[in-house]
């Protein structure tokens, strides 16, 4: 054990800012491919079920994430339990805990679907569906309810290979298995297939990558055993304090993601909820940085405080703020700024709702992704209360919303999403400062600012470009089209002179980002360390 312990924390001062980079690096290029095959796919969705039709589709989509029971954060538990187990020799204990949560999972799954399945038409009547789409929607909740029961259990091995550090593989599978699901479904569209069978492809393409961590785990960490012979009621009253309550938070955010579209669409008319839909795709796709670095700061934060230093876990702590502002405040600005235009080259929709919906959107996630974060780094430490009052407070708000909707008005509705979501910022805040002694808000304010600085004169550059008249004329839409990549391309002019000048990264980052970039160069990896 003295051996483990040694190890693991050798591997934590060498090699975990590089493997957090590394895995973050695989996430960002499997966001990439689906936000790809997503931007592909939404204007044919479209152009061939309307704008009501995606709408609709985007509802179902919502349902099958309830159906998933919140399935991330149990993931996300079995995660650090294996994490742990790599770095102590603790398989036994590892074992038990995700044998009794993955078998208790498979039965609640089962009680809680199957009820869904069978009332499916019920429900997709309750939630606004129109009675062209009624039949397909019920459909395709009753095929997801069944499949994804079967998926619930099986999320266990994808926490087992990414326990291992080994969350390149994840995203291996997940860049396949979405690439897929989008081909086999453009050509479903193209022969007249609809909701069904798009609903039956992703419900495949689950079982599918199911299996292949299921192959993956067994490679990676082999000491780690799902089986019922581990199966024991000591292990509960563990699973309930931590893996239990986080599955709860993931309860309470999947019911928060469910009923904003259903509050839309039962208010505010399908074309609307179809808008709102198209606007958090866009800012969905602005997100996969931090999608893609949450989890290794999960793994990467087990260690970290695993490892008992107050010095190494107040700079993890701070670089991981940062790291988070980093991937997060440009995108977001970027789409907020020019969203509309991207929605015209991308759909060739056009709708003055656009505009404010997709900045609503935009300040909502900003204020989500710092409290993802906070979430992420509460829990990595082992506690398990806070984050709970921080949803529950979140979904009461969109309760009081989703009854007064009709009479605020769909802008105030957003408008209440984004001040909820600040709330939570603060609340986590206390939360994190009251967990850790060490712990002040007000050290990452220098950082801030200056992101704040560089995203303002990175952003002004590209609106800049956006005044120069095209010297040609042609259609609208190739037009914004290319005004787009003018815009793209001056950001990417100025975002390193506006990094320099606001000395955004030290030379210790400088030499951790080139050494992700380009490993074959000797570099200094230490960022933890700095």
């Amino acid at each position: 054990m003295a051996d483990a312990k040694k190890s693991a924390v050798h591997y934590s001062d060498r090699h975990l800012a590089v493997t957090i980079g590394k895995n973050t690096i695989f996430g960002v290029l499997a966001s990439v491919v689906q936000v790809g095959t997503r931007f592909v796919m939404v204007p044919l969705v479209i152009y061939h079920l309307g704008l009501a039709g995606y709408g609709i589709w985007s509802v179902v989509m919502a349902t099958a994430g309830y159906m998933r029971f919140g399935s991330a954060g149990l993931k996300s538990a079995f995660q650090k339990y294996v994490a742990e187990a790599t770095g102590n020799g603790d398989f036994q204990t590892a074992n038990k805990l995700l044998s009794t949560g993955s078998i208790s999972m498979l039965a609640l799954s089962l009680a809680g679907l199957l009820p869904l399945a069978v009332y499916s038409q019920r429900l997709a009547k309750a939630s606004g569906v129109p009675p062209e789409f009624l039949a397909a929607a019920a459909g395709s909740i009753t095929l997801l309810a069944v499949i994804l029961a079967v998926a619930n259990f099986g999320a266990v091995f994808e926490a087992v290979v990414m326990g291992g550090h080994r969350i390149d593989l994840t995203r291996t599978f997940t860049m396949i298995t979405t690439t897929g699901e989008a081909i086999a479904i453009i050509v479903l569209l193209h022969y007249g297939y609809a909701l069904i069978a798009m609903a039956a492809t992703m419900a495949i393409s689950e079982l599918i990558y199911v299996f292949c961590c299921f192959l993956a785990s067994r490679r990676v960490v082999p000491e780690i055993h799902v089986s019922p012979r581990h199966f024991t009621k000591n292990a509960w009253r563990e699973l309930i304090r931590f893996a239990a309550s986080y599955q709860l938070v993931n309860i309470l955010e999947v019911l928060y993601g469910m009923l904003v579209p259903v509050t839309i669409l039962r208010y505010f008319g399908a074309e609307i909820a179809g808008i709102y839909a198209v606007a958090t795709r866009l800012v969905g796709a602005a997100l996969m940085g931090q999608d893609a670095l949450i989890l290794p700061l999960l793994s990467g934060g087990t260690v970290m405080f695993a490892s008992g230093s107050i010095d190494r876990v107040e700079r993890f702590l701070r670089k991981s703020f940062k790291a988070t502002f980093a991937v997060t405040l440009f995108p977001l600005a970027f789409i907020a700024t020019f969203g509309s235009l991207i929605v015209l080259a991308w759909t060739g929709q056009r709708s003055p709702e656009f505009r404010i919906t997709i900045g609503l959107t935009c300040l909502a996630a900003a204020f989500n992704a710092i409290s993802r974060l906070q979430l992420i780094l509460y829990r990595a430490s082992g506690n398990a209360l806070h984050d709970n009052i921080r949803q529950a407070f979140r979904l009461g708000v969109l309760v009081v919303l989703a009854v007064f909707g009709g009479a605020i008005g769909f802008y105030r509705v957003l408008m209440g999403l984004a001040l909820a979501e600040l709330v939570g910022v603060f609340y986590m805040f206390f939360a994190m400062t009251s967990a850790f002694s060490f712990f002040n808000p007000r050290h990452l304010l220098s950082d801030t600012l200056r992101l704040m600085a560089a995203t303002a004169v990175t952003v002004v550059c590209g609106v800049a470009v956006t005044i120069v008249p095209m010297p040609w004329s042609m259609n609208e839409r190739e037009m914004v089209l290319i005004k787009l990549g003018e815009v793209s391309l001056a950001c990417l002019i100025a975002c390193w002179p506006a990094f320099a000048l606001t000395k955004l990264m030290s030379t210790q980052e400088q030499r951790t980002l080139l050494h992700l970039l380009a490993p074959w160069r000797k570099t200094g990896t230490a960022l933890i360390d700095e």
